[in-house]
Parts: structure tokens; sequence; C-alpha cells
């Protein structure tokens, strides 16, 4: 089983996030084309959403595990009281 910190899925976070914001700038491009490949239109939104899927299920896991090492932390201080 391999490990993942807060850090490295807030920077997957940002990855994502900017692989989104350029493929956004891809279709934009590709629908003012004179002759826009609707196609390749089409794959582009696809790609687009799989990664607002990718964005969304990171930062529930981010969100969960933030929540988790809260509670840890919490309990650690309580307990050594």
């Amino acid at each position: 089983m391999r490990k993942v910190s807060l850090n490295s899925l807030q920077t997957r976070i940002d990855t994502l996030r900017r692989r989104h914001r350029e493929l956004d700038e891809r279709i934009s491009n590709a629908q003012s084309r004179t002759a826009p490949d609707f196609t390749e239109i089409k794959q582009l939104k696809q790609e687009k959403l799989g990664l607002r899927d990718a964005i969304r299920m990171t930062q529930t896991l981010l969100s969960r595990m933030h929540s988790k090492k809260a509670g840890h932390c919490w309990q650690t201080q309580f307990h050594s009281g």
C-alpha cells in the first residue's frame, strides 16, 4: 500500500486544475475556428469532465485525510493531558 500525504494530494489537485484550465482554452480555440472539428471538441470536453471528476475525488480524499489528521491531533492532545 502506498502512503499519500496531504501535500501530495494538494499538488495533484493543483495539477489537475491547471490541466482543466488548459483544456478549457483548447476547447475555446477549437470552437472559434472557421471549420471546427466537432469530434475533437467532444473528446476535449470528455477529457475535461474526467479531470473535473478526478479533482472532486481527490478533494474528497484530501478532506477526509485532513479530518482524520485533525481528529488524531485532538485525540493525542486530549489523552496526553
